[in-house]
This record gives structure tokens, sequence and C-alpha cells, in this order.
């Protein structure tokens, strides 16, 4: 599963990283805050089996809960012995429910109610010595390398933040990092950890470590881009972006860094060049890049595309710690357009 935990926490990374000062006109545009689920007054449980295309069940497969609507990480786990998977206390919505193991994935969309539901997803049955190789389908040499005990303490890393208990987490990767030092993804979640701590020195450092141990692992060049962004080392960041955009040219999240900054050198035509490619590439309409645009388009005075844009955002993710944001700055727009467009006095018919 190499790094499969890693891309959901950019992803969150990039969602709540995302944010310009605070809006004061329509040529200046905000988006604060941080991002992590939606909140919901009701909950529910989910369960269900994987089994594999002989029939059987499907041990140790990863689970996924995603919201299908921002594309973000819910939960994630690992099947039991028997194929089977629960997780309790999920608000009632729709969800993406993805199990992977090796090469092969399969996912599944549903409406989760107070009720609670049940599913069967299906695997094809892969190669044992994939799977070996956290299902990493372009295996390095490096990653060939890495002692077991170190892969078992980094999924158990994994496991321990999809449960929110970050400290057992840092006490995995401590021990992953400990047998190999130069564990490629371990240092990449360690980085990432960080980033999301806005720690933001230390996650380069991490991220560094990670690049050079594995030139071929894109992820951490993709994390080295989003650190690099906040920092403000927006060429830095295009460099980083773009070799992790070579080695993995379906990455959206790399072309979503890009455009970040190319917009934070306001170089908008780059900018949203790669936003839409990042978008083209995502699974989901990805509600952040809905607020990148709106950045570029204040910043144009295109105040037409700019309320599409925060519209769409507010359309798509109304629950989001930046939406209340985003409707001030929409609130703020439709009122200088409407003084704008608005009669003199001198003009006005008596």
């Amino acid at each position: 599963m190499k790094g499969r935990v890693v891309a959901t926490l950019l992803a969150i990374c990039f969602s709540s990283s995302f944010c310009f000062s605070q809006l004061s006109d329509p040529s200046r545009d905000a988006f604060g805050g941080r991002g992590r689920t939606f909140d919901s007054p009701h909950s529910s449980s989910l369960s269900g089996i994987v089994l594999g295309t002989d029939g059987k069940p499907v041990s140790d497969a990863r689970i996924e809960i995603r919201n299908a609507q921002m594309g973000t990480s819910i939960a994630s786990g690992y099947t039991g012995p028997g194929g089977n998977f629960e997780f309790d206390n999920l608000p009632s919505a729709m969800y993406e429910v993805v199990a992977s193991q090796g090469l092969s994935q399969s996912s599944q969309r549903l409406t989760v109610t107070e009720i609670g539901m049940t599913l069967t997803l299906h695997l094809s049955n892969g190669d044992p010595a994939a799977s070996k190789a956290d299902g990493n389908s372009m295996v390095s040499v490096a990653e060939y390398r890495v002692p077991q005990k170190a892969r078992d303490a980094y999924h158990k890393a994994e496991m321990a933040l999809a449960k929110n208990h970050p400290d057992e987490a840092t006490k995995q990767l401590a021990k992953a990092l400990d047998i190999d030092a130069n564990y490629a993804p371990a240092l990449t979640l360690r980085g990432v950890m960080s980033l999301d701590g806005a720690h933001f020195e230390a996650a380069v450092d991490d991220f560094d470590k990670a690049v050079h141990a594995d030139p071929s692992y894109a992820l951490a060049y993709t994390a080295m881009a989003a650190a690099l962004n906040q920092l403000k080392k927006f060429d830095d960041a295009i460099r980083s972006a773009d070799r992790a955009i070579t080695l993995a040219p379906r990455s959206w999240q790399s072309y979503f860094e890009m455009a970040k900054a190319y917009v934070g050198k306001a170089d908008y035509q780059h900018g949203l060049q790669q936003a839409a490619r990042a978008q083209a590439l995502s699974s989901t309409d990805y509600p952040p890049i809905h607020l990148l645009r709106a950045h570029v388009m204040l910043a144009l005075k295109n105040y037409g595309d700019a309320m599409n844009e925060l519209q769409a955002f507010l359309t798509l993710a109304p629950q989001d710690p930046n939406s209340a944001a985003a409707r001030d700055a929409l609130e703020k727009v439709k009122a200088f357009t409407a003084s704008a467009t608005a009669p003199s006095p001198a003009n006005a018919v008596r």
C-alpha cells in the first residue's frame, strides 16, 4: 500500500494549507482555516467483506472510506483474516469505499444512513510479491531493500493515523526509521505530519532525505512542493512538482501544487493551466481548486468568473471550514459589482 495514506494526508494538507490574506475588497481574496472532514449530527456503521476472484476472503486488504464530494479520507484500515472490515461512527453521507491490495483495486459508492450498511468488494487475486512491496506498481530497488519489520511498523503508523492516534503513529514511524533510516515512505509520512503541524522546515528536511533515499518516490517530491509553497519558495516548489510529474504523470496533487506555485508568482495563466490539469486528473471535483481559480479571477478583476468559482466551491463543500470565508468573499464581490453597475445619483432619473 505504498504511499496511499500519505497521499490522503497530503490531500488534507493541500486543502487546509490553501489560504490567502483576509479579503477587504474585491481585488483581494481570502480563504483561511484548516480542513479535515465535515460534521454531521447523525452517525452510522459500515461493514463488509473483500473477496478475491476465486471467491475466497482477502485478508490484509486496505480499506479507505472517502467523502464522495470532497475526495478527502474519513477513515481507513485493513481487512481481518476473514476478509471482513467494519467502521463505526461514520456521519450519514455519500462515500466512496476503496479496497486495494498489491496492484488490484476496487471501489464502490454508497450512501451511509443511520441504519447502517454492508457491502461486498471484489479484488483480482494479485501477485503476492507485489503485495509484499507495498502495492507500488513500479517497485524501486530501494523498496525491495526495506526490511519487512520496517514495513510492518510503517503500516501500523498508517493505521494509527487513520484512527487519529498521532502519538502512536509517531512511535511506529520512529521504529520503522530505527530499522531503516532511509525508508522513503516513512520519512515522507513523518514529513507530512510535520507539514500538517505547520513545522515546514522539519517537513522539508524529511522530504529531502526521502528523495535522496529513493529518487523514484514521486510522492516525496509532491510533498516537498507543498512545503516549499508554504515557505513561499515558489520556484523551488515548481521544480519539485515537475519532478513528481515526471515520475507520476497522473498525480493530480502535483499539478495542484504547481498551480499554487505559479499563482504565488502571479503567473496566473500557467496557474490556471496547471489547475485545469489537476481537476482533469482528480477522481472528484476537488473544491480547493475552485478557491484557487477564484483567487486568480479576483486578481485579474474578473468578478463574474470569481463569483462562479466561489459558488462552485460552496456547492461542493458547504460545510468546509473555509466556507464561511468563501461566503463572505462572495457577498463582498456581489456588493462591489452591484455598486459598480448602479447609476450615479447625478444620472438617476428624477
